[in-house]
């Protein structure tokens, strides 16, 4: 850079006067001068951004890990309980296509909903009872994904993505809606749309390939008796949890089940009794134990704890005659014993 003496010998050499010669060196140094602050402030400002990384800890606190479970077809994703959803949902397609979609390294857990994190994305993913009216993203705008209705929502910090799948009555027990939420964990907003709309496409193609259709439900929740193979109704839809009540209740009271009444939500009566099982119940306070687990009963039930949560998972029998007995009958089968 020209200093003050340079700029004085120049003036020497030539007409032009003095004072035009000083107001370029003032502005040279100026120049250089707002050139260094931008440039400390630019450090400065590298510095203090937080730097893109997975969480330490995982599962999260509230988060529990993946476990094997049985991937449903058809139709049938719209008809499991929030957690066997959850568990289906994250591993409905293999981890390397999760990252490929969300860009990144890719943890995933399981609470009320898959849960999946990048280094710069929070997602989730859940099956809904319809689709929203409003998100916090704001009221959303329809559109279609994989040739389903859908709405979607978008601002600068995520994107809501609803998509049904399949079309039933409203309350009817089922959760035909797929919703997919993407939002940054970082400053910089990186893009979500298309990231939401991609993982819903994978998804769907994943958690429902070919197979059966929903049951046709009633307006009392009703659906039409079908015979399935005796096995455990752990992680199955929940109509099918329904066919495999009403045929141990047969078998245990000795009685055709094809005159049996299933329900859409796990539930089956047969000759005045009827086994219900439930996600989350009322806590169980245990009094006995049937087929080995704790188990609640009065004079006009039987409850039976199916896990280690006494708020958790039940099955209840309720009914005339000796409902110990019926109960210890029938849980083995229902347990894959």
């Amino acid at each position: 850079m020209a200093t003050p003496n340079d700029y004085r010998a120049i003036a020497r050499k030539t007409d032009r006067p003095m004072w035009i010669w000083a107001g370029c060196a003032l502005t040279s140094v100026l120049l250089a001068f707002g050139m260094a602050i931008f440039v400390a402030i630019s450090v400065l400002n590298k510095d203090d951004k937080p730097e893109a990384t997975l969480p330490e800890i995982w599962p999260s606190k509230s988060g529990d890990p993946l476990r094997p479970v049985a991937m449903p077809t058809g139709e049938m994703v719209a008809a499991l309980t929030g957690e066997t959803g959850a568990q289906v949902l994250c591993q409905a397609i293999p981890e390397q296509r999760w990252e490929e979609i969300l860009g990144g390294r890719t943890l995933r857990e399981v609470s009320t909903a898959c849960h999946a994190v990048t280094a710069e994305l929070d997602v989730s993913a859940q099956m809904i009872p319809a689709l929203p009216e409003d998100t916090s993203r704001g009221v959303p705008t329809k559109t279609s994904v994989a040739g389903k209705t859908a709405v979607v929502a978008t601002d600068k910090d995520g994107t809501s993505l609803s998509v049904e799948l399949v079309e039933v009555a409203p309350h009817s027990g089922a959760s035909p809606v797929l919703n997919v939420s993407v939002r940054a964990r970082v400053i910089g907003h990186p893009e979500t749309a298309n990231k939401a709309t991609a993982l819903a496409e994978a998804l769907i193609a994943g958690a429902m390939p070919p197979g059966p259709k929903l049951p046709k439900i009633g307006e009392d929740g009703e659906i039409p008796m079908q015979a399935v193979e005796p096995g455990p109704i752990k992680d199955k839809p929940l109509p099918v949890i329904s066919w495999l009540l009403c045929g141990e209740l047969g078998r245990a009271l000795g009685t055709p089940a094809d005159t049996a009444k299933p329900t859409f939500f796990a539930g089956c009566e047969l000759n005045g009794v009827t086994a219900d099982y439930s996600a989350l119940s009322s806590t169980v306070k245990p009094t006995t134990a049937i087929a080995g687990l704790p188990a609640q009963v009065t004079d006009k039930s039987v409850v039976v704890q199916l896990t280690a949560d006494p708020a958790g998972e039940t099955l209840k029998f309720k009914g005339t005659g000796d409902l110990s007995a019926l109960a210890e009958k029938m849980m083995p089968p229902l347990l894959g014993r």
